[in-house]
């Protein structure tokens, strides 16, 4: 992690999908595995907030915005969940592979 609370990573876009009324409900995320996710979890004590999350500062292109991130039990990493908005606004996709900066 950088001085400045810093971690860059490239991971591939995929999505979680549940039946709610019936109808198909998609989430996308990117997961953030290895080094990246050892450093936020060192950078994370003392910081985290409900079901462990961890407020961050997210930039994917051209696009910064505040968002939170969330343990992932199955990697012991953490996940990033992206909004439809930034999606269409990025060009993102699933399967999508993509560059973000995390700074806590």
């Amino acid at each position: 992690m950088s001085e400045r609370g810093e971690v860059t990573f490239t991971g591939t876009v995929w999505v979680w999908q549940a039946h709610r009324g019936g109808k198909p409900t998609r989430w996308f995320f990117v997961s953030i595995t290895g080094a990246p996710a050892a450093e936020l979890k060192l950078a994370s004590l003392g910081l985290t907030a409900g079901f462990g999350s961890l407020a961050v500062r997210a930039t994917i292109g051209t696009t910064t915005w505040h968002t939170s991130i969330f343990p992932q039990r199955e990697t012991g990493g953490w996940i990033l969940p992206l909004k439809a908005e930034l999606r269409k606004r990025e060009k993102i996709g699933e399967g999508s592979r993509i560059e973000v900066s995390l700074v806590v």
